[in-house]
Parts: C-alpha cells; sequence; structure tokens
C-alpha cells in the first residue's frame, strides 16, 4: 500500500484515525534517520551532519537557545494534513519563510510545553498532550542559532486557524499525500547565507538549493528537512500496508 492510502483518512472515521495514531507512534518510536533524510533537503553549502545537536553544541563555543515546533496532522477530505504558516517579510531570522507554528522556548519550560504554546499563540490552536504521538531528531537552525526540537501530532480536528498577527503572515495546509509526491522534490535558486561549509567559494555566489513544492509555495531550508525526517520515518509503515483502508 502506498502513501495514497493517506486520502482515506478524513473527518469522522474514527476506525483510520486511531489506527493512523498507533501508526505513528510506532514509527517515531524507532531510532531516526537524521541526518542521512536531512541530506536531501540540506543546501549545498552546509553538510547534514553540521546540524546535529552534538556538533552544533561545540562550534565555537556558541550559546544555542532551544525551541520547538510542531507538525499538527489532522484529517480533511484530502487525508491527513498539516499547517505551514509563512513568517513576515520584516523579521531577523527566517523573513519570509515558510515555517512550523513554534518558537523559543521560556524560562522553566519543557520543550514540549513550549511547542503546544506556540501552537496557541501563532494559529490559536489548543492541543491537548495525548494528540502528541511522538517528536523527531533535535536539529539545528545555523543562522538563527536555535537548537530546534520537533514533535509530531495527530489530531481529531483543529477547526479553523487564528493566525498571530506580528508573527504569521499566511498559513496553507498541505497533505502528507503532497508530501510523499515525488514531483514534490525540486530546487530553486538563492545566494547563500553567511556560516556553514568553508569550502563555498563566495558568500554571495547564487546556487540550486533543493526544496519541496507544496500548496504553491516553496519550502526549504529546515522545514524541508523536518519533513524529509518525517517522510523517511514514516514511509516503510506505509508501505507495508499498516495503515489500513
Amino acid at each position: 500500500m502506498s502513501a495514497r492510502c493517506l486520502t482515506v483518512l478524513q473527518p469522522g472515521d474514527e476506525a483510520a484515525l486511531g489506527e493512523a495514531r498507533r501508526v505513528l507512534r510506532l514509527a517515531l518510536s524507532k531510532p531516526l534517520p537524521g541526518g542521512a533524510a536531512w541530506a536531501a533537503m540540506t543546501p549545498p553549502y552546509r553538510c547534514a551532519e553540521e546540524l546535529s545537536p552534538g556538533i552544533v553544541m561545540e562550534e565555537g563555543g556558541r550559546e544555542w537557545r532551544e525551541a520547538a515546533v510542531l507538525i499538527l496532522l489532522h484529517p480533511t477530505p484530502s487525508g491527513l494534513a498539516f499547517p505551514l504558516i509563512e513568517r513576515p517579510g520584516n523579521m531577523r531570522h527566517h523573513a519570509g519563510q515558510i515555517a512550523f507554528p513554534g518558537g523559543g522556548l521560556e524560562p522553566a519550560e519543557t520543550a514540549l510545553d513550549a511547542a503546544l504554546r506556540e501552537a496557541r499563540e501563532e494559529i490559536g490552536i489548543n492541543l491537548p498532550r495525548a494528540d502528541i504521538v511522538g517528536a523527531l531528531s533535535d536539529i539545528a537552525a545555523l543562522p538563527s542559532g536555535y537548537l530546534v526540537h520537533p514533535f509530531v501530532a495527530l489530531a481529531r480536528d483543529i477547526g479553523e486557524l487564528a493566525l498571530q498577527p506580528g508573527e504569521v503572515a499566511g498559513s496553507f495546509e498541505p497533505t502528507l499525500a503532497e508530501l510523499f509526491d515525488e514531483r514534490a522534490v525540486s530546487t530553486f535558486t538563492r545566494r547563500r547565507e553567511g556560516g556553514g561549509r568553508q569550502d563555498w567559494n563566495r558568500q554571495d555566489s547564487p546556487c540550486p538549493v533543493p526544496c519541496y513544492r507544496l500548496g504553491g509555495k516553496i519550502v526549504w531550508g529546515l522545514t524541508a528537512m523536518i519533513l524529509a525526517e518525517l517522510k523517511a520515518a514514516v514511509r516503510p509503515a506505509l508501505e507495508l500496508g499498516k495503515i489500513r483502508n
């Protein structure tokens, strides 16, 4: 059974939703691919090894801040979908980029608490902890200096999003079936950011960067790398047909 079986997971199908939760929890409880999956979406002026926590914590004594993001899966008539947000163009880091709801940890806050709080603040979704089905590998956002903890949730219904002005310029909801469609894998050309590999000759040189094209948007960088790991972690279960029709 292919990833297209996700199109049967529609609102109100409690049996399929329960099975999807079971499969996702199982898939995310196994050893995660981390850098092996990130590599497919890593910009050419970085390498996937640079993004792993064990390395970034030692890089030049830099002080890394912690952040958390949430991949919020929910059933729609087109299958399981998840909200992505567009950051405003005037932000210091990641301006105009596509992202998951998320942000930095507050004092004495756990990463999961931060992911749930940011979902409430940025998209107006109050999610119970019981909807969390697992987590992906921690990953470093090099330009902004954050170590990011990605969490995955599967909710029965999220209702309408209420976007936070100043933090969110817009949103859209691609489906998992779109993500698993190999036609979504693409590239675009941009100029590199500072930092990263030292063998890139010119900092202002344009280069092809891997991305997903979802909902008419270019999804690249950290968001694309997290989606690449989700795709790699979940695909084996789907191909074995563990989500029933």
